[in-house]
């Protein structure tokens, strides 16, 4: 029942030696921004882009090559666009959580250490053949002696210790940083080890998703058109997790959709619903909505599944996020910079600047679009002040929860574009926001 395939002493050094590299280079190429602004020399135009996009590649090569915890990084930094350049967190979005498979007796392995007991005891029939292998762990298809069809989700051996040294490495990197960024990078370090972490406990992904699906069979409408899946405990520890089988298509095969006689348009209307009431009335959601997490089942109801990326948001965070969503509708500047004052996001020093930054995110172009009249806008332009605007602020922290629910909205936004290009964001997010403006705020009573 041993665990194997845990990374050597040697191969954690070099993996450190590696991570200490890509530092070094990056701290060389922040060097030569800053003389280039200084005066010192002049590099030639957009060589200082190349390189930072440079860089960027060479980390995106380096993460496919070392897998585990450096994909996760790369991925989580990357919605960071207000610590790192556009530019990389652009490079930094190609990473793809997609890796080689680990070989079938790591991973019977790994199962029999963490429920201690023989393979043959815990499923009637396990199937070798991964149905998809991620940077963390990978998932298999089985039967459980009663004859239920799972899924079972196994953490690879060792991988802990990868994602430790990837996290020191962070560590390093961010103290080296901090001094240059509007950012507190401590904090960034803090949620990247948060959210890594709790993607390698499988106990609480399980209790995350029972407790989503008790939050929406709180709304029979949604209820009705959307299946999480069972968890089976007996069957399940911190690295292993089990649970019912979905049987479907992913919501973006057209083909499958069609079969499984469904339309494209409904079923990202009954995904935002969900995703919405996860974040608007529950303040507890799954943070990665993306078209592999979204299933077809056969019998036609949207399937959620992978619930190790989610979050809970603060009753204190939420009423600031109530307070903006109110001065947004009425584009009132002052006091959408007051609400980030209020919530300690800025210092009042920056107040003036804040306010300028809020006055171009209201500019009457760019409200209320359908996804395909967004697609169809160039936003450089726009992106190009904000980020301008941005370097006159000294204070901003972002509250905890506030980068995963901008990823969760624009995943949404990003799935209507592809499939639904139609639909008009007020359309479906409207009821939502009303009862969330009028209403308790989630969590407030607890």
């Amino acid at each position: 029942m041993a665990r194997s395939g845990t990374p050597s002493v040697f191969a954690l050094s070099t993996r450190f030696l590696v991570l200490l590299g890509l530092i070094g280079r990056a701290a060389w190429i922040w060097l030569t921004i800053v003389l280039d602004g200084k005066g010192v020399f002049r590099a030639a135009p957009g060589a200082l882009v190349d390189r930072q996009v440079g860089f960027a590649r060479h980390f995106v090569a380096t993460a496919n090559r070392f897998k585990g915890g450096l994909i996760k990084l790369g991925q989580v930094a990357s919605l960071r666009v207000d610590v790192l350049p556009e530019e990389v967190s652009d490079e930094l979005a190609r990473l793809q959580d997609r890796v080689e498979p680990h070989a079938s007796q790591e991973i019977r392995g790994q199962i029999e250490a963490e429920l201690g007991r023989p393979l043959e005891e815990v499923y009637r029939r396990f199937e070798d053949e991964p149905l998809a292998a991620a940077s963390l762990g990978q998932v298999h298809e089985a039967e459980l002696p009663g004859g239920e069809r799972v899924a079972v989700k196994v953490l690879y051996p060792g991988v802990e210790r990868s994602v430790t040294i990837d996290l020191l490495a962070a560590r390093i990197a961010l103290w080296l940083f901090d001094w240059v960024t509007i950012a507190d990078l401590g904090q960034v370090h803090g949620e990247l080890a948060e959210s890594i972490h709790g993607e390698m406990d499988y106990e609480r992904e399980g209790r995350a998703a029972e407790e989503v699906a008790g939050n929406l069979g709180r709304d029979p409408e949604v209820a009705a058109h959307v299946r999480i899946p069972a968890i089976h405990w007996q069957a399940t520890s911190r690295r292993v997790l089990t649970m019912e089988f979905l049987s479907g298509c992913k919501v973006n095969d057209s083909l499958g959709v069609e079969a499984r006689g469904r339309d494209a348009e409904s079923l990202v209307v009954w995904a935002t619903r969900a995703f919405l009431h996860m974040m608007f009335r529950d303040g507890f959601f799954h943070c990665d909505p993306h078209p592999g997490n979204l299933l077809v089942c056969d019998d036609g109801r949207l399937g959620i599944i992978d619930f190790g990326m989610n979050k809970r948001i603060a009753p204190a965070v939420m009423a600031m996020l109530r307070e903006s969503l109110l001065s947004s509708m009425s584009r009132d500047a002052r006091r959408y910079t007051d609400a980030l004052l209020a919530a300690g996001m800025i210092d009042p020093r920056d107040r003036d600047a804040v306010e300028a930054l809020v006055r171009i995110s209201f500019a009457p172009e760019y409200w209320n679009l359908t996804p395909k009249e967004a697609s169809e806008i160039d936003f450089s332009v726009y992106l190009r002040r904000m980020r301008s605007q941005l370097k006159n602020i000294r204070s901003f922290r972002l509250p905890d929860g506030l980068v995963m629910w901008s990823r969760a909205l624009t995943l949404l936004l990003g799935l209507a574009t592809e499939l639904a290009p139609g639909i008009r964001p007020l359309d479906v997010v409207g009821p939502y926001v009303t009862i969330f403006l009028a209403g308790d705020l989630p969590g407030s009573s607890s």
